[in-house]
Parts: C-alpha cells; sequence; structure tokens
C-alpha cells in the first residue's frame, strides 16, 4: 500500500500571541475576526486519474478539483487544521499533514508535481498595496522538471534578448518576492533560469493600478514547457488560467522512402536530411493548426505528404511517418512526457507497420500488451530501471496470436526517470524497431 505523502508547507509570516490567543480591541473584547482565515486549493497535479478531493481535520473542504482549476476562498477556523488530499474515486489519500493557520489570513493550497510523487504549497496570500499608477506581481514555481525560472513581464513583442527578467531565479517549490510595475498591457513570458530559452509565452493583457496578481508556472505533460495560471488577491480568490502559446513536436521517419525527409512547417525548412529510423528533437512552434508538408531531400519543392495537426497549448507530439512515397502517411500522437519517478523508466508502443492489424508485445519474454491495432499506440508501461548505469530489456513483437516474434530488440537499455517511445515500422517480412527518448 502507497505510503501518504506529508504535505510540505511554505508560511510567510510567523505566528503572534495574538494570532493564537485573540486580538483584543484595547476595550477588553477580542476580535472575533481574528477566530478566522480564508484557504482556496489550485490543483496542479497534470496526471492524477481524476479531480481532487480534499477535507479538513475530516470533513469535506473542497470536491471535484480539476486540473488548472483554482477554488475560491472559504472561511476556516484558525489554528491547526489536518488537511488530505486524494484523487475523486479512491480512498487513499496521496496528501496528508497538519498546517497552523492565523487568523485575519488569505492562503493558497498548491498540490503539484506527479500522482506518484505529489508534494504541495502552502502560501500566505497577504499582500500589501503597490500604490497610485502600479500593480505588483510575485512567482510560485511548482513544475517539476525546471530547476528554475525566469519571468519577463514587458511590453507585448518586446526584445528579450534586451531585456532582464522583471523576477528571476525562481526555483522548484519558491515563491518569489513582489515586484511592483507600472501599469498597462503586457506579455508574460516564462523563460529557463539563466537562460533566454522560452518555455511560456502568453496574450498580452491590462493589470489595473491597485491590484496584486501570483504567477503560478506548473507542469503540464511536456519534457520542456510549462503552465501558467494568475491568482488574483481579491475579496473571493478569483483566478484565469492563461494558455501556452507554443507547442512542440518531433518526426520519426519509419517510412519506406529511400532518400531522407525534410519537414516544412508553414512553407518554411525546419528540418532536414532525417534518414530512415531517425527521429528528430522536439521543435517549438506556436499552438494551433500549421501546415507541416514533408518532402525529400532528392526533390525539394515536391511535398509528399502535406498535413494539419492539432498541437495543443503547451504540448509535445510525435509525428510517425510511415509508407512508400506514393503513399505517405502521418500518425500524430500525444506525448505524455511527465517524468517518473527516478527508479522508473516509462515506455510507449506503436503500431506503425504497413501490414500487421495487431501486434502482442513480450518484455522479457512476458506479454505484456495483447493486440496492439496498427496505427496506435499504447499507454505507457513503466519498468524498473538503474536511473544512472540503466538496465537492459528485451523487447519482442509478435503477429497477434502468433507465438513466434516478428521482430526482436534483444538489449535495450533504460533509465530511470526517463520516457521512451518503441516504434515498429516496415512490412511484417522486413520490420524494424526504433527506438527513441521522449524526456
Amino acid at each position: 500500500m502507497r505510503m501518504h505523502r506529508v504535505l510540505l508547507g511554505t508560511f510567510w509570516l510567523a505566528l503572534s500571541a495574538a494570532g493564537l490567543t485573540g486580538c483584543n480591541t484595547g476595550k477588553g473584547v477580542t476580535d472575533p475576526a481574528v477566530q478566522f482565515a480564508n484557504l482556496r486549493v489550485a490543483n496542479f497535479i497534470p496526471d492524477a486519474s481524476g479531480p481532487l478531493n480534499v477535507t479538513l481535520d475530516g470533513g469535506n473542504f473542497a470536491s471535484g478539483i480539476n486540473f488548472e482549476t483554482v477554488t475560491q476562498y472559504a472561511q476556516i477556523s484558525s489554528g491547526t487544521r489536518a488537511i488530505q488530499v486524494s484523487v475523486a474515486g479512491s480512498a487513499n489519500n496521496i496528501l496528508s499533514g497538519s498546517f497552523v493557520f492565523t487568523g485575519i489570513t488569505n492562503y493558497t493550497l498548491i498540490p503539484y508535481g506527479s500522482v506518484e510523487e505529489p508534494t504541495s504549497l502552502l502560501v500566505n496570500d497577504t499582500v500589501v498595496d503597490p500604490g497610485a499608477g502600479f500593480f505588483s506581481v510575485r512567482v510560485v514555481n511548482v513544475a517539476i522538471g525546471t530547476t528554475s525560472v525566469d519571468v519577463y513581464v514587458t511590453p507585448p513583442g518586446a526584445d528579450l534578448n534586451a531585456a532582464a527578467p522583471n523576477v528571476a531565479g525562481v526555483a522548484v517549490g519558491g515563491i518569489s518576492t513582489f515586484v511592483n510595475l507600472p501599469v498597462g498591457n503586457y506579455e508574460i513570458q516564462i523563460a529557463r533560469g539563466g537562460t533566454k530559452e522560452i518555455i511560456y509565452d502568453s496574450q498580452s493583457q491590462t493589470f489595473a493600478e491597485h491590484t496584486q496578481v501570483e504567477t503560478v508556472v506548473y507542469t503540464l505533460a511536456s519534457s520542456k514547457l510549462v503552465g501558467m495560471t494568475l491568482l488574483n488577491f481579491d475579496s473571493s480568490g478569483t483566478s484565469v488560467t492563461k494558455p501556452n502559446l507554443l507547442s512542440q513536436f518531433k518526426v520519426v521517419n519509419g517510412s519506406s522512402v529511400p532518400s531522407p525527409l525534410n519537414i516544412l512547417v508553414n512553407q518554411n525548412l525546419l528540418l532536414s536530411n532525417i534518414p530512415f529510423g531517425g527521429a528528430s528533437s522536439y521543435q517549438e512552434t506556436p499552438a494551433g493548426s500549421p501546415s507541416i508538408a514533408v518532402e525529400t531531400m532528392a526533390t525539394p519543392g515536391a511535398a509528399l505528404l502535406t498535413i494539419m495537426p492539432n498541437l495543443g497549448p503547451g504540448t509535445d507530439s510525435s509525428i510517425l511517418l510511415t509508407g512508400p512515397a506514393g503513399a505517405l502517411k502521418a500518425l500524430v500522437l500525444s506525448d505524455n512526457n511527465l517524468p517518473p519517478v527516478p527508479s522508473r523508466a516509462r515506455v510507449r508502443f506503436v503500431n506503425g507497420t504497413n501490414d500487421i492489424s495487431a501486434l502482442d508485445v513480450f518484455v522479457n519474454f512476458s506479454k505484456l500488451i495483447s493486440g496492439l491495432a496498427m496505427n496506435s499506440a499504447s499507454t505507457g508501461l513503466e519498468f524498473d530501471a538503474d536511473p544512472n548505469a540503466g538496465t537492459n530489456y528485451e523487447f519482442d513483437f509478435n503477429v497477434a496470436g502468433i507465438s513466434q516474434p516478428s521482430l526482436k530488440l534483444p538489449a535495450v537499455t533504460l533509465f530511470g526517470g526517463r520516457v521512451y517511445s518503441i516504434y515498429v515500422v516496415g512490412s511484417q517480412a522486413t520490420l524494424a524497431g526504433i527506438v527513441t527518448e521522449d524526456n
């Protein structure tokens, strides 16, 4: 049975004696407001099988909290309170712990990470008015997989090469101080800490004077791109999620086209000379439905295939190319690159064959998948794997129901904390396997 994780809390204000015993008005009367605090919950666990439920001292506090959803503030009694977090439909808690809440104070509880290794952050939402003509912003980084992030709040279209981050070096689990900025219309961009590598971009928006916002940066299922939600410090605790304007994709060449392939996006050459069995790295592109054309190195300008896949905000996709030049086809897959725990590797299997309607997949001679249909992918399966030395596995692929393997991959090394895809391509008589590391 999985052990409960202990919630990790971050408190920004120390408890005072007044906060524990009540606030005297000076006339011998205790202010009743000190008996209460306000709490909201923000769910940033991307791979939970359902919404989150939260209990407070064993009673229901909030239920059905979907990913990227933030509840509004609800009043709770101040003092030490026990909180448990579970996935809807499960009897087991994924997080549990006790917190001390000071009266007349607002808090945000943020569960984050993966469902296998969840953690949380309790944020004190006490703010100071930035003054006339200004608004203030701070950054909370709960994006596992990043080391730190830099945040740029700039006029739309500003050149970041000539700009310094407004908030720099916020580590995972970290909370920045507030930064005051003049009111106006701004674009928010997020880069890996210490670099200009943009991992998030937003539509511009106007910030009004006297307002305070919290920029929460969190993990999606991408190997690099992140999400962002703005939490407002208003009376009810409103929030808004700002979709990432970026997406990324990679191309895997499992075709029987003799010449290496070129890839053009919106008529601009992006990738060139991808050989059979080759896979590109992820390429960043605006989210949406770009025109992606496939040409050969031998005959540039003559498209073999043009597709317009839907590349979602902040997502990773893989495009597998199969078939001959006259019948080239593309299988577009959504990638889950959320890292597994360090002692496990995740593997997805893809049947990209030309003529095998279903495959059985054997791992170390044991059948784990039956009847993987042509032009489809399995969910990711996790295997024990050493994160440093790696662990070898044999993967065999049989025509469904047949005992003799059609393809054997006898020594595939998997490393813990990594995500892989294994593509089976070609015709039954000439099958090949392509192994890619996706994160």
